[in-house]
């Protein structure tokens, strides 16, 4: 465990500095952002080397937040600040690599009450649908699909029964914390990858259903990250081992179950990280892949480059604007 001294605000040396409209924070080079979370004014960055950073003021300035102990060599994949203050923290990695941390006290002390049983365990996302409930998801094993639920706020996770078959290798892509989402006024939805055919895996009341998408699948391919609406899906990925094709983002309309192909992105491979932020005139959708972040706004029929940087992962809130993360302890705000 890091002493209190750790709990610094990012000055002098890290500065922010301002280009056409982002302005970036480069916050500790020796650690490489995963996940972003936004929840009212505090925003949360996690990712390798026990790199934990806490925003109090949209991502204006930023604080340290202790890793749990022995924790330096975790990769924090994703992470979620609750409205009542609590943090969860999930790390990705193989069997007990994977575990779930909370913290009621930012960091000064933390619970593991989760840790992945066996090699074949690893933890891809997680949501908090509220204060209680939470979802998580993790690759496939010998059992089949692997979805734990919480009712409790985290305090204990419990292994969900899917009345659905896991295809060979299922799984899902741990590279941005949104492989598992809330579906408002539905349910969750998951997407899944590395088999024959990605889909999504979506929750109403007590009915799962599977939903196969037109996303290439197979080993590194599928569905890498997920943001829905009350009646639409929007759907991004591609393939890690086809570098130079563009990634894929598509859209599935949950009333019809039509799939509606998004014009084509100027990103390579697979998109890792996706939000939605609603404007005047519609709903935006921004991905992010190492090769930077792109915006389709309403109505338009090509992405706007916002950025050129390694972005892992994406928040967005309405009226204020969206936040990435990624290599190197940098924060990109695009206001």
């Amino acid at each position: 465990m890091k002493t209190l001294l750790s709990f610094v605000l990012v000055c002098a040396s890290l500065l922010p500095a301002a280009r056409a409209g982002v302005t970036v924070h480069q916050l500790d080079e020796n650690v490489s952002f995963q996940a972003v979370t936004w929840q009212d004014n505090y925003v949360v960055a996690s990712g390798t080397a026990g790199g934990i950073y806490l925003s109090a003021d949209d991502g204006v300035s930023w604080q340290l937040i202790p890793a749990p102990a022995g924790s330096e060599g975790r990769q924090f994949r994703d992470n979620q600040r609750l409205v009542n203050g609590r943090l969860v923290l999930m790390s990705a990695g193989e069997g007990p690599d994977s575990g779930v941390f909370i913290s009621d006290n930012n960091g000064k002390h933390w619970q593991q009450v989760s840790q992945g049983q066996q090699q074949s365990t690893f933890y891809d996302c997680f949501y908090m649908t509220s204060p209680t409930m939470g979802w998580l998801y993790g690759d496939s094993d010998e059992q089949g699909l692997f979805v734990l639920a919480t009712t409790d706020g985290g305090l204990n996770w419990q292994r969900q029964s899917l009345p659905l078959k896991a295809q060979p290798s299922e799984g899902g892509f741990a590279s941005s914390g949104t492989c598992l989402n809330d579906a408002p006024g539905r349910g969750i939805v998951i997407g899944t990858g590395n088999g024959d055919t990605p889909r999504l895996l979506m929750l109403e009341g007590n009915q799962w259903h599977s939903i196969e998408s037109p996303i290439a699948g197979g080993e590194a391919g599928g569905i890498f990250s997920v943001q829905a609406t009350t009646n639409t899906v929007f759907v991004s990925g591609g393939s890690l081992k086809l570098a130079g094709a563009p990634a894929s983002a598509w859209q599935y309309f949950i009333d019809s179950g039509n799939w509606q192909a998004l014009p084509e992105l100027p990103l390579k491979g697979a998109v890792y990280g996706s939000a939605l932020l609603a404007s005047t005139k519609g709903m935006e959708y921004w991905v992010s892949n190492p090769q930077g972040v792109a915006v389709l706004k309403p109505g338009a029929d090509v992405w706007q480059i916002v950025s050129q940087s390694n972005i892992w992962s994406l928040a967005c809130q309405a009226d204020k604007g969206c936040i990435g993360v990624g290599k190197n302890g940098v924060v990109e705000l695009y206001r």
